[in-house]
């Protein structure tokens, strides 16, 4: 590990100046520290504040900067007026990440910052990312794939930094939970956050409420799905109360991705 963190600050310090794309994850934390820890003030560290954000990664993304005293600056537009978003193509997170590192590139270009980079690791490689083509096509780094971190790099290089959440679940958006082809709105994000909110308030760690219009099916870790089970009358009542009229505990248990399945087989 002492290694691979001192070819990742190697690779970070032959930057010089960069902007971050920061959400608050392990993997944008992990990377915002390092630059925040290598180059100081030339590393701009920038969170997107946006309907598919949740309230808790904004305050969490809030919290971080402040202890690590982050260069840090919030941009908030509306993702649901990005051109081919709302209507939920298989490559939403292509236009997604396209508006995002745009943006960026516009912050950059203002503050004669020459790097835009971002926090995917190695293992991002291996699923289906459209995201990935906006950033080969924008040039965006990912100091994290040259330094060859895998995901249980990036987790035990935060644990080994002291970062408060090193062993945080990935929290894709929350447009995820969305079949691809049903279109997109609000109120549809509103209610996703509110119900997985309320179940990880009961003491569930990985969440997931897929979201077919008014069904909700939930997927939590398969360990914890005897648990969920003893509570789905109170978890059924909570869920009606917010909009959804039938709820369906997935008995398979949490699956990341679950959606892309079929896509990333193809």
């Amino acid at each position: 590990m002492n290694q691979k963190l001192t070819v990742l600050e190697t690779i970070v310090s032959s930057y010089k100046r960069v902007i971050i794309g920061f959400s608050a994850g392990v993997d944008s934390t992990l990377v915002s520290f390092v630059c925040n820890k290598v180059l100081r003030g030339n590393a701009f560290i920038v969170l997107a504040r946006t309907e598919t954000i949740t309230k808790e990664d904004v305050e969490l993304a809030r919290s971080l900067a402040t202890t690590y005293q982050f260069n840090f600056r919030e941009i908030e537009y509306n993702e649901l007026e990005i051109e081919n978003y709302a209507s939920n193509p298989v490559n939403r997170c292509y236009f997604c990440k396209h508006e995002l590192y745009i943006r960026l590139a516009s912050i950059a270009e203002r503050e004669n910052i020459p790097f835009i980079v971002d926090g995917a690791n190695l293992d991002d490689l291996g699923d289906y990312r459209p995201g990935r083509i906006a950033a080969k096509e924008l040039q965006i780094r990912s100091p994290l794939i040259e330094a060859s971190f895998t995901k249980h790099d990036v987790r035990a290089a935060a644990e080994y930094y002291g970062l408060p959440n090193y062993n945080k679940p990935s929290a894709p958006c929350l447009s995820s939970r969305i079949p691809y082809g049903t279109p997109i709105d609000r109120a549809s994000l509103e209610k996703i956050a509110l119900a997985e909110q309320y179940i990880r308030q009961k003491g569930f760690t990985n969440v997931r409420v897929r979201h077919f219009n008014s069904k909700a099916k939930i997927e939590v870790d398969k360990k914890d799905v005897g648990r969920l089970l003893l509570l789905s009358e109170e978890v059924e009542a909570r869920l009606e109360e917010i909009g959804y009229r039938e709820v369906e505990i997935d008995r398979e248990g949490f699956q990341s991705g679950k959606l892309n399945a079929a896509i990333a087989k193809k």
